[in-house]
């Protein structure tokens, strides 16, 4: 589904990622942990096109998309739920899951957003009941599940989840983590950036450890679980 080769980021002087390869399957859920300023952003930003590549290969299927812009790599099935959660918030509920929906006609004519929403609202009983509240008096973490169905409504071949968890309370954080768990049982294709290395390992099939802009190690997420090196630098023992 997705495959990077030899990935060079550069701002200005800042060489941001150095050399960086990854691979994900369909299906797969993918992890990619690493502290803060290790570049999992930058990765995230260059596989949606926000971020140009200085060299290297981003393949999606038999399709380069190194070069897209953003709204293009979107065209070709590619979401991404961005840090920190970006929502239109002078906008309802509804109204934002519908601009999802109304960036695609042809695949999804306004005869089956119905339908679309109803799937979304099942998922997410709670958007149900704020349908037509703004979404910027939303809670985080309610702000949060309109983010990830927004671009799960458009069902994309690849679904980029950057820091899900950053700034939501302890429960509100298991949620999603639940959710996240239940997309990878429906086969949902998933790169997953998060800072808490136990959970993110926990749901993931495959993960790959960033440091300083380089892939310092990757293998199964259980193994990355028991390695005692890991351990001690991501998972607090």
């Amino acid at each position: 589904m997705l495959n990077i080769s030899d990935l060079h980021v550069r701002y200005d002087a800042v060489h941001a990622l150095r050399g960086v390869s990854m691979e994900v399957r369909q299906g797969e859920t993918v992890a990619v942990i690493g502290s803060n300023g290790a570049g999992k952003t930058t990765l995230m930003n260059a596989i949606i096109g926000m971020v140009k590549p200085s060299s290297g290969s981003i393949m999606l299927g038999d399709a380069s998309i190194a070069s897209l812009p953003a709204y293009r790599t979107f065209a070709e099935g590619v979401s991404l739920v961005p840090e920190r959660r970006e929502v239109f918030g002078a906008l309802t509920v509804l109204e934002n899951l519908k601009m999802g929906l109304s960036m695609e006609r042809k695949r999804f004519p306004k005869t089956t957003w119905n339908g679309e929403l109803e799937a979304i609202f099942a998922r997410f009983p709670r958007l149900r009941e704020r349908m037509n509240q703004t979404a910027g008096t939303l809670s985080g973490g309610e702000q949060q599940m309109l983010t990830i169905s927004r671009a799960l409504i458009r069902k994309p071949k690849l679904l980029l989840l950057d820091e899900p968890s950053l700034g939501l309370a302890p429960i509100v954080v298991n949620d999603i983590f639940q959710t996240i768990k239940g997309l990878k049982e429906e086969g949902v294709t998933i790169v997953l950036v998060e800072q808490l290395a136990r959970k993110a390992l926990a749901v993931a099939d495959r993960a790959y450890v960033l440091e300083n802009g380089a892939f310092v190690m990757h293998g199964p997420a259980q193994e990355l679980q028991a390695n005692d090196n890991i351990a001690k630098a991501y998972l607090g023992g």
